[in-house]
């Protein structure tokens, strides 16, 4: 019996070994790996952070995938060594036919000159957020993006926006300068320059200031006690309070790896399957987005996993399952009090055909923000038979 082992309990693992179970049923030997015995609903921190959810209402526990036939091994990973198919963890060494790494960013608060400032990046960093913005009333906050790349690319903006909403129901917006300093030039322009457009001009009608840094990392510091941001060009931004996205960074498990870019340490792996230099191991989601050109997101990931699920059942059956590659995605953006859809195809930028994906923005309308709240509970019945309350 083949046995495949899936590093990393988030979206892209959960996606990956529920697919297999389907394709490939008692044929094989799942075992999914999580140093966390909780799967997240990343989107919904900007929930946790505004007050709209609990830290309950958008976790599920990882162990209910065992329900489906999947092994679950709650431990850390240590070290990836594919020459011998052996992953060490925390709760010991695992050998695998097949291996797909999935383990993500990890945030990096701790590189941040200046200190911790909270951002909603992480469950309990979320909550932090949220007693910074209740507790404030007056003045200016900053919502920093310290560098790319970063998870979820439009959540800084999501963050401005709902605290415009927030204010604004205060009925304090007056009182309150909302600025955003970020690595792009221009806001939204990795989606290519008309998106970059309908975003400045968003921003503009709901007064939130822009400071585009045009530089991979836009923070050098920051001074806690004289409340200045110091973004790499030198320009100096105050505050009376930050919000800070920190440095996202590979697993060391990754970057130690021979799978892994060296000047980079994300992983490296080639479309349509992902497959990495070695042929029965797999990269996706987070961890191998910055080498694929991509951003991010579990849309993307849930867009072309399918292709790595192929592969793999190809192999074990010994026949051909394949399609056409294409990258195309759905997601919606809260602008505070409703929802923008928005749909891109990703095929060409993977590819490097393209510069930007090619991209269809709605007007935000109730409709898409009921959609974005209900994929919350969508995602966990989807991947685990879980509806959290």
């Amino acid at each position: 019996m083949k046995r495949i082992l899936v590093l990393g309990g988030g979206t892209g693992g959960l996606a990956t070994v529920n697919e297999l179970v389907k394709a490939l049923g008692s044929e094989v030997q799942i075992t999914l790996v999580d140093k966390n015995n909780r799967a997240e609903y990343r989107p919904s921190y900007l929930y946790v952070m505004m007050g709209y959810r609990e830290p309950e209402q958008v976790t599920a526990p990882l162990s209910l995938i065992e329900k489906r036939g999947v092994k679950f091994v709650n431990a850390e990973v240590k070290s990836i060594d594919p020459s011998n198919r052996v992953v060490k963890t925390s709760a010991g060494d695992l050998s695998y036919d097949y291996l797909v790494v999935s383990l993500g960013a990890e945030t990096r608060p701790d590189l941040v000159k200046g200190g911790f400032f909270p951002s909603p990046w992480e469950l309990d960093h979320a909550l932090e957020t949220r007693k910074l913005i209740r507790g404030f009333r007056k003045g200016r906050i900053v919502v920093a993006t310290h560098s790319t790349p970063y998870r979820c690319p439009p959540a800084p903006w999501e963050v401005a926006l709902l605290l415009d909403s927030y204010y604004s129901g205060l009925g304090i917006r007056k009182d309150i300068e909302i600025t955003m300093v970020h690595p792009s030039k221009r806001p939204f322009e990795n989606f290519g320059p008309l998106a970059a457009k309908m975003m400045e001009g968003m921003m503009a009608e709901r007064r939130i200031n822009w400071v585009g840094v045009g530089k991979e990392v836009a923070v050098e510091e920051v001074d806690p006690s004289k409340k200045i941001l110091v973004t790499t060009t030198g320009e100096k931004i105050n505050f009376d309070a930050l919000i800070l996205v920190p440095p996202h960074k590979p697993p060391e498990a990754v970057a130690k790896s021979d799978i892994a870019d060296p000047a980079t340490g994300w992983a490296k792996a080639t479309p349509p399957s992902m497959r990495t230099k070695y042929d029965d191991v797999y990269a996706i989601g987070d961890v191998v987005a910055p080498t694929l050109g991509v951003g991010m997101a579990g849309v993307i990931l849930h867009a072309y996993v399918k292709y790595t699920i192929e592969k793999i059942v190809s192999d074990i059956k010994g026949v051909y399952l394949g399609s056409d590659f294409r990258v195309f995605t759905s997601c919606v953006l809260d602008t505070g009090t409703f929802g923008m859809a928005a749909a891109c195809d990703f095929t060409k930028s993977i590819t490097g055909e393209a510069k930007y994906p090619e991209c269809v923005f709605l007007p935000p309308t109730s409709i898409s923000r009921v959609f974005k709240e209900w994929f919350e509970i969508t995602y966990f019945t989807w991947l685990l038979g879980y509806a959290p309350r």
